[in-house]
């Protein structure tokens, strides 16, 4: 849904998947850099930050919705203006949306000053849902890590992938976020741009760095804990395979006097020993009973068994 918020003299511009036509019009309007213009019709790989004399012009990937995929948003910001463009729905940015139509307080907190107060709770708020989320795989990996020795290796070891991807897509969005918000701070002391930032701003930037460090941090804890668990996991199948190998294989050596005596005795010769005598099936028959349980006594005396 695109949307348009104005308040004492600052406009909030929200679009979800642009057209050619909206942007162009919108560049024309805001006097935006062609280079803007042209990143806003298409989704960008990597969180990157541009600065122009008259606009900043920022993308910073999130991960977003049930399963944790990588999802991009894109803000241009001005002295009196803020446009972010979705390619997906952010429900942390829809829940702003809808707070600063309805509520005249949020609408004068959010868009009474500077732009920089809406930057700041939108980053707050989907920094807060990624929080959120790695709260969810904390959960997700501690019912891996009970189940881990109660012969559910198998089922762990799907488990612990998605886990894994789920990472790796949080490492993915939060690895520029450093150098974005660094030249955040750098726009904001420089002269020809401070007066985009409210004079508070440098404090709430402190906050949102130190968020976003403890969102990396407690991720290299979930992979490092993940990591150790998958270990352990392989560990336990290996184990389960060898003594399942283990055991068919002396279960075989322990049957192979029986192949051994009845393929012997069941040849078609003349002059087989034993066979055509009185009592023959029962003296063969002892004598397979008689191999086994001495190749089983071997493998007893080995402690193989």
């Amino acid at each position: 849904m695109n949307k348009t918020i104005q308040h004492n003299g600052v406009t909030w511009i929200n679009l979800v998947s642009p057209s050619a036509k909206e942007i162009s019009e919108l560049s024309e309007e805001y006097d935006l850099h062609p280079l803007v213009a042209e990143e806003l019709t298409s989704l960008t790989m990597r969180s990157k930050v541009d600065i122009y004399s008259n606009n900043l012009y920022f993308v910073l990937h999130f991960p977003s919705g049930e399963e944790v995929l990588n999802r991009e948003i894109d803000f241009v910001m001005g002295k009196d203006f803020l446009i972010t463009v979705q390619y997906s729905r952010f429900e942390s940015l829809e829940r702003i949306l809808k707070n600063v139509s309805s509520k005249e307080e949020v609408k004068e907190k959010l868009l009474g000053g500077k732009p920089s107060a809406l930057i700041f709770t939108i980053l707050k708020e989907l920094y807060q849902s990624a929080l959120h989320k790695i709260d969810q795989i904390y959960i997700k990996t501690n019912k891996i890590e009970e189940k881990i020795f109660d012969g559910h290796e198998k089922e762990n070891v799907k488990n612990i992938s998605f886990l894994k991807r789920d990472i790796l897509d949080f490492q993915g969005a939060f690895y520029l976020h450093d150098n974005v918000l660094a030249s955040f701070e750098q726009a904001f002391k420089q002269g020809e741009h401070k007066d985009f930032f409210d004079p508070d701003f440098e404090n709430e930037l402190s906050s949102l760095i130190g968020e976003n460090s403890q969102i990396k941090n407690l991720i290299q804890n979930i992979k490092e804990t993940i990591d150790t668990l998958h270990s352990t996991n392989e560990s336990l199948l290996t184990t389960k395979t060898n003594g399942v190998m283990k055991t068919l294989t002396i279960m075989a050596f322990i049957t192979f006097p029986l192949m051994l005596l009845s393929s012997v005795f069941g040849m078609n010769t003349i002059s087989t020993p034993i066979v055509g005598i009185k009592g023959d099936f029962w003296i063969i028959t002892l004598a397979m009973i008689g191999a086994t349980f001495g190749m089983f006594m071997f493998f007893k005396s080995k402690k193989w068994l």
